[in-house]
């Protein structure tokens, strides 16, 4: 099974010049915890966490924080036709939650976290789970 087979698609983004706020409210509003952060032209130049915003809402309650100050830069990406165990292990190699999906062209066309891998993998253990039981007499 490839990315581009459970990659939530189009993503959700912010950009890296807004505020914070608006990174915690996209969110919220989405019911996702990573976004992945681009420039003005599109292009990705990170990820943000929700745990990372969280800590900033606690420490820049009211300040004017742009998502460039509490962004993880340089977010790591990945194909749509990785497979999802080669994903997988680019999470837990990076120790991280969510992977923006980019074309050739680097332009994001989703995103792929740990929550939709793990669904899979969970459905196709149950799958087979259910195989290997024997047929009742």
């Amino acid at each position: 099974m490839l990315v581009r087979d459970q990659m939530s698609t189009p993503a959700v983004t912010v950009r890296n010049d807004q505020d914070y706020k608006v990174a915690l409210w996209l969110m919220q509003e989405n019911a996702v915890h990573h976004l992945p952060v681009v420039d003005a032209a599109g292009q990705v130049v990170g990820i943000a966490a929700e745990r990372d915003l969280l800590l900033a809402a606690t420490r820049y309650l009211q300040s004017a924080v742009e998502v460039e100050e509490v962004m993880h830069r340089g977010a790591v990406t990945t194909r749509p036709d990785t497979s999802l165990t080669a994903a997988a292990s680019l999470m837990l190699r990076h120790r991280i939650g969510g992977l923006p999906v980019v074309d050739a062209d680097e332009r994001l066309v989703g995103l792929i976290t740990e929550t939709d891998i793990f669904k899979v993998f969970v459905a196709m253990a149950d799958e087979q789970a259910t195989r290997q039981l024997p047929l009742a007499m």
